[in-house]
């Protein structure tokens, strides 16, 4: 009897054992699960340069909604230009972004992680103007020899303003360029420190509407192409294909809207850029954006900037602008 007490005892701890076991094994198991699905998901860093369009999605929360379905949340940030944005795609702190030609060559230069993924614009309208206070006695291009001129340097206005003077026989040298953002060139313009400041709408529209300034060169007055586009993180692309596809998607939506609905647009824009509404109004009406694929016109435009940023010292070696760009994404989004 002993014997028989004693193999049941053996049998009932060897039974608990195993359901022991067992419970800690599924419990390990939905902790193993839950680790994963933590492990899923991830943060896509989206930065905009001052662009409507992307204002308008991030007050909707389209990109947080269709986001969310792939398991990714969204980090917003606002740059007043391009270099900052290329120093955060080589830190792998933005993921997507808007960039100007300028920002794209010095960061193919640089051998920073950049794909081409749509055609935002191609900087006939909107992008570049070069203006004069209302009292100058600057008239044309070739008047700017020795004058003071505010630009942000390698961005697409400095690459503008590199071609506008070559247009006049001009280079460079032969003007005292003043590095400033658009943000510090406005108060230097207005209080008379520039002799001239090549920027973008909003900005050249008030000063020439309200402020008296004058308009001295656009890209559409010369023909000077400065192409903008959407851009990715290469390796971020790679890993998730289908956020870029989303990105892309949400643009098309937004251009939508503004065509559907203007009056909602601009409020939108509005309200989560905290700009002024003659801003946002002027620069709606005289950007003409787009989402599609690069033309070969505006590629070849961008390798002709791209030779003679080599030619005049502003890369440190010739880069061919081809390589960087990845159409298959928009190409599988107008499918």
């Amino acid at each position: 009897m002993k014997n028989k007490y004693v193999k049941i005892s053996a049998l009932a701890f060897i039974l608990s054992s195993i359901l022991a076991i067992t419970a800690c094994n599924t419990a390990s198991n939905s902790g193993t699960g839950g680790s994963a699905k933590a492990q899923d998901k991830f943060t896509i860093s989206v930065a905009n340069m001052g662009l409507s369009n992307l204002y308008v999605i991030k007050e909707k929360r389209w990109l947080e909604e269709e986001f969310a379905k792939i398991g990714a949340e969204v980090e917003w940030s606002n740059h007043p230009a391009g270099p900052p944005i290329n120093e955060g795609i080589a830190s792998k702190r933005i993921d997507l972004a808007v960039l100007g030609e300028g920002a794209i060559l010095s960061a193919i230069n640089n051998k920073i992680d950049i794909k081409l993924i749509s055609q935002l614009s191609n900087g006939l309208y909107g992008v570049n103007y070069l203006i004069v206070p209302g009292n100058s006695d600057i008239k044309e291009l070739a008047d700017l020899k020795g004058k003071k001129i505010g630009v942000n340097l390698g961005t697409s206005h400095h690459v503008f303003l590199l071609k506008a003077l070559q247009s006049a026989g001009l280079k460079q040298d032969d003007v005292k360029a003043v590095n400033l953002t658009i943000t510090d060139a406005q108060p230097a313009f207005q209080s008379g420190q520039l002799d001239a400041w090549v920027t973008a709408d909003p900005f050249a529209s008030i000063e020439i509407n309200t402020n008296g300034a004058k308009l001295i060169a656009s890209g559409e007055s010369l023909n000077i192409v400065s192409p903008t586009f959407y851009i990715a993180r290469g390796d971020f692309a790679k890993e998730h294909p289908e956020a870029v596809e989303i990105f892309l998607k949400t643009i098309d939506r937004a251009l939508q809207l503004e065509k559907d609905n203007h009056e909602e647009f601009i409020s939108l824009a509005v309200k989560s850029s905290g700009r002024d509404r003659a801003l946002v109004e002027t620069f709606s009406n005289n950007a003409k954006y787009e989402n599609g694929i690069p033309s070969d016109e505006v590629l070849n435009e961008l390798q002709t900037s791209a030779d003679i940023l080599k030619e005049l010292g502003y890369l440190t070696k010739g880069i061919e602008v081809k390589p960087a760009v990845d159409s298959t994404y928009i190409e599988k989004v107008k499918k």
